[in-house]
């Protein structure tokens, strides 16, 4: 019989060694300089690419923390950790898709299609 005493505390230590899931990758700051120049449409654009550009980062973060998580339970607690993670990549590319949406909230008007949501 496993003792429930040590079964959450030796859960919450291996998965703690996993990368983290996209969606609690907070977005990282950046230059929103370049964004002050564009046109509406570009944002548009910008948006779209950045958009396509999150939903890979994304799933390739998903696709190292089954790993991680695979191999914390499999293997050896911790080895998780050693597997490279796409978190620095998720957190720019939701960065650059919310200073997107900033600029264009803040002088393109509602009219057009709206940008992707972080």
């Amino acid at each position: 019989m496993i003792n429930r005493k040590l079964f959450l505390p030796s859960m919450l230590a291996i998965l703690s060694g996993c990368a983290s899931a996209p969606a609690d990758i907070a977005p990282a700051m950046v230059d929103t300089s370049g964004y002050k120049k564009m046109t509406c449409e570009g944002l548009l654009l910008a948006a779209q690419n950045e958009g396509i550009n999150l939903e890979s980062v994304s799933k390739d973060q998903r696709s190292a923390r089954n790993m991680d998580i695979a191999l914390n339970i499999l293997l050896i607690p911790g080895a998780g950790a050693l597997t490279g993670d796409s978190e620095r990549g998720v957190a720019e590319a939701k960065g650059r898709l919310l200073a997107i949406q900033n600029e264009f909230g803040s002088r393109c008007d509602g009219s057009e299609k709206s940008v992707p949501k972080v």
